[in-house]
């Protein structure tokens, strides 16, 4: 063979190969444009299958089994100044207390309050700020329900059951539930807030307070993990 006729053989194994690389190339590039389309294509419709709930404005759910609140003007205000009242009794908005390093005067915890059971109605303005980071309010009133109360938060048996009853609905660990006694002017005994929704119920009905814990828990502007 002489040196042209390797160095033609040579030449058209370079293209055969550079063919093959280009093939591959377009191949493989045209896989992934295709999954990335498909993927673009599939992803919202998914989403709005499965999430029956609209989240926006950080977090919050403006959908679910209740209706949204309006919303009271969010403000940040120091302990005892005067702010503008409240549209709800319990408020699911507005005004807020925020210092965690000093109780506050008179109510012997900080703003939020740490989650948990209290046995005396909590100020708005701390109610508030822990609605704002994605807890739920379990309120009671004795008085609407009982007969035999002697206060907003103790009664007789059906007071008793009651409280066992909200009792119950709180994980083990309380995080993002407060419990209390809460008095709204009004014939409600069981009032149930997140932020920017309530719940107000004539007697225990654990389907609807579960519900309503499920669509607005963590549903807030500071929410620790759903909303966030």
């Amino acid at each position: 063979m002489s040196k042209s006729q390797i160095t033609n053989e040579r030449r058209e194994k370079n293209k055969e190969k550079k063919r093959r690389k280009r093939f591959f190339i377009y191949f493989f590039g045209g896989i992934l444009a295709f999954v990335f389309i498909l993927g673009l294509t599939i992803s919202p419709a998914l989403g709005s299958s499965s999430n029956s709930s609209k989240i926006s404005g950080g977090g919050v759910n403006l959908e679910g089994p209740v209706e949204t609140d309006k919303e009271d003007k969010r403000k940040e205000v120091g302990i005892g100044e005067p702010h503008d009242g409240y549209s709800i009794s319990p408020p699911t908005s507005g005004a807020y207390w925020y210092d965690l390093e000093r109780p506050v005067p008179g109510v012997g915890v900080t703003s939020p309050a740490p989650w948990g059971k209290y046995e005396t109605q909590l100020p708005n303005e701390i109610l508030v700020a822990n609605l704002l980071h994605g807890g739920i309010g379990l309120h009671y009133d004795c008085t609407r329900i009982d007969q035999e109360a002697t206060s907003i938060k103790e009664g007789g048996e059906i007071c008793d059951q009651l409280r066992e009853q909200l009792s119950d609905l709180m994980p083990t660990n309380q995080f993002q539930f407060l419990m209390t006694p809460y008095s709204a002017f009004d014939e409600y005994p069981i009032m149930i807030t997140g932020w920017r929704h309530h719940l107000k119920l004539m007697e225990f009905d654990e389907e609807k307070i579960t519900e309503f814990i499920n669509a607005y828990q963590d549903r807030a502007p500071l929410s620790s993990f759903r909303g966030n």
